[in-house]
């Protein structure tokens, strides 16, 4: 069996990219999390929109466990945001596919994500700012077989990451924050 050279999990540094990427904020961002949770390496998605809704957040959270953002409904969830949300910052989460040594990192990034490129999907580009974990290598077809702990360690990070920059983004600008 081989084993996986996965890089160790690095949160402060995924908040510290966040707070960057998200700037000052006057309104709560809206956090989209793509995935199915049919496919374990699909569901970073889901698990942090389902992390994130546990606690709470000072955000609007699309995409959980419970009702996931898939290929299926992602253009009608779109839809829904621009409408509820308008004017909103919104920060994208999916999982990736990438190169060996990128396998178990986060990245962030201002600006847009494609979901479903690597299954070869033409969705729409989706969020503000971006959150990608690399969970496999190689093709999509290895997300099937990527190990939970991984996409749960993973997961765990992004939301722990995305809770305390949401809050710090809240403390910086609360006076400014408007109602939705």
């Amino acid at each position: 069996m081989k084993k996986e050279n996965v890089k160790p999990i690095s949160p402060n540094r995924t908040v510290a990219d966040l707070c960057d990427a998200l700037g000052s904020l006057r309104r709560p961002p809206v956090v989209l999390c793509i995935g199915s949770d049919r496919v374990t390496g699909d569901c970073i998605g889901p698990l942090v929109g389902h992390m994130l809704s546990s606690r709470r957040e000072d955000c609007a959270v699309f995409g959980t466990l419970r009702e996931p953002v898939t290929a299926l409904n992602l253009s009608d969830t779109m839809l829904n945001i621009k409408r509820m949300y308008a004017g909103r910052k919104i920060i994208a989460v999916d999982s990736c596919v990438g190169d060996i040594e990128e396998l178990g990192t986060v990245r962030v990034k201002k600006g847009s994500l494609r979901p479903g490129l690597a299954c070869g999907k033409t969705l729409p580009k989706v969020g503000d700012v971006s959150v990608t974990a690399t969970v496999t290598t190689g093709s999509s077809d290895n997300l099937y077989s990527v190990r939970l702990g991984l996409v749960y360690a993973l997961a765990a990070e992004i939301a722990d990451a995305l809770a305390i920059a949401l809050s710090s983004s809240v403390r910086k600008s609360s006076s400014r924050f408007q109602p939705h």
